[in-house]
């Protein structure tokens, strides 16, 4: 199989929906600056490995459009980077129930260099940020579920489970806010055995170790007291009331850009229909803006994680589009730089953000490397 040839420069893009309103993505923000300050503008990413060539390209778009958007609406813009150690490091089964240890617990207990999350993602965010002029700051996970806004969300959320539970758990009705074990860190990622209560000031979590027996973790909402993992809804849910807030603390217009994942049925069924349960008027909504989707051969989203369980048989991929440390080894800067190039004209122009890509597409763009005879997917 042979490599895609360069993109034409001649290429055609069709303005889908929303870029028959806009004439720059740019137009998607101007409506919530009015009387705010600056742009903060927040990302997420999990920090369980080096970041895929859809990782890099969403990471670098959010620093074009942060970049864009600052020069446009003549505002200084701001980066929050949500590190999510709280991602999965260790699973083991124990009597048929997966238990997990996140990131941060290896790293905590000496298992994990600190370093090695962060390693890629930070060259990544620095070369974005020295290309963009846009500072940025790596939020842990840790802070960010001690933030009183969050705590708050967290405190609604478990005081209302009947509002909440269709929403995020529509086919088991599993709140899934989880505490670990005390002693050995270990949680039970399926919330199996878990009962959680709120009183007027916290939040009391009910697990068991199969280990060290039962436990409760108790959430301060008004302090910092207790730890706890929400899963991907609740967390969407947390970070779109904690934005809303934001405004007023910051001054600032909040701006959410993420991959596509979190866009259309998600934002339509969880994310929009929960702050309006929440009672946020949708002018305090945080603006929401979606990355392009990078795509492999079949049409579907390109995976490191199908790639690693299997293989071949999922795509022939070159390792540089699925590991930035072999991609910066193999091309050097020179391929940040081409995919800046590329994503700074997705940042202005509505046709080409909101759209799909194929890794093929992308690794056209690359200087050339050894592989670059190989196939790409």
């Amino acid at each position: 199989m042979t490599m895609t040839p360069n993109p034409p420069p001649d290429l055609i893009f069709a303005p889908v929906g929303i870029a028959h309103l806009t004439r720059s993505n740019a137009d998607l923000i101007r409506p919530a600056v009015h009387g705010m300050t600056r742009l903060r503008v927040t990302t997420a990413a999990q920090f369980n490995g080096t970041p895929h060539i859809g990782t890099v390209t969403t990471m670098l778009t959010v620093f074009a459009l942060a970049a864009h958007a600052a020069d446009t609406l003549d505002l200084p813009a701001h980066i929050v980077f949500d590190a999510l150690d709280n991602a999965p490091a260790e699973r083991l089964t124990i009597n048929g129930h997966t238990y997990t240890r996140t990131v941060a617990d290896l790293i905590d207990t000496g298992r994990l260099n600190s370093d090695e999350p962060v390693s890629g993602f930070r060259r990544l965010l620095d070369f974005a940020a020295t290309a963009s002029g846009v500072p940025y700051e790596i939020r842990p996970y840790t802070d960010y579920q001690a933030l009183l806004p969050v705590r708050e969300c967290l405190h609604r959320i478990a005081s209302r489970p009947e509002d909440f539970t269709p929403l995020v758990a529509p086919a088991d009705g599993r709140l899934r806010i989880r505490p670990r074990c005390p002693r050995c860190r270990l949680m039970d990622k399926t919330a199996a055995g878990l009962r959680v209560e709120a009183d007027t000031d916290a939040v009391h979590l009910y697990s068991a170790c199969p280990h060290h027996g039962p436990y409760r973790e108790t959430i301060e909402i008004a302090g910092t007291e207790g730890w706890y993992d929400a899963n991907t809804p609740v967390r969407s849910i947390q970070k779109g009331y904690l934005l809303a807030a934001e405004r007023d603390t910051h001054q600032a217009c909040s701006v959410s850009i993420d991959g596509a994942d979190w866009g259309g049925a998600w934002h339509a069924h969880v994310l929009a229909p929960a702050l309006a349960v929440l009672g946020i008027p949708a002018a305090r909504w945080p603006v929401s803006v979606f990355t392009p989707t990078i795509l492999d051969r079949t049409g579907g989203k390109l995976s490191k994680t199908l790639y690693v369980r299997y293989g071949p048989q999922y795509a022939d991929l070159p390792q540089a589009l699925l590991d930035l440390d072999t991609l910066l080894n193999d091309h050097g800067q020179d391929a940040l730089a081409a995919l800046w190039a590329e994503v700074r004209q997705w940042a202005a122009d509505p046709s080409r953000l909101h759209r799909s890509y194929t890794a093929d597409y992308l690794a056209a763009l690359l200087p050339a490397a050894p592989y670059a005879t190989g196939a790409a997917a």
